[in-house]
């Protein structure tokens, strides 16, 4: 038996007794144009080793694993933008 491709957006589950109120809100990323996008979320399962490999080559690279993923995904065409490669999270406050 073979398998008909998946229609984008068909994977996401959603539970019909969860109300609006508890879906977590989109958060929106400013554009060089200044128009905000919605940002959306991808979870990935991958080999315990992958995922090692993984975090040790964004280390090594001095990136987060968001960030080396972000950089792969721009060299191999995709749209990814010079925002879309800014590393989000707060800053810590060294003492």
């Amino acid at each position: 038996m073979s398998r008909s491709p998946a229609k984008p957006g068909s994977g996401t589950r959603r539970s019909a007794s969860r109300s609006p109120a508890a879906r977590p809100r989109a958060t929106r990323a400013k554009e060089p144009g200044g128009s905000a996008e919605a940002i959306s979320q991808v979870t990935i399962k991958m080999r315990e080793s992958l995922h090692r490999e993984l975090a040790r080559k964004a280390f090594n690279s001095e990136m987060t694993m968001r960030g080396f993923i972000m950089r792969a995904l721009k060299q191999a065409g995709l749209g990814v933008t010079e925002s879309d490669l800014v590393d989000g999270r707060k800053k810590s406050i060294s003492r």
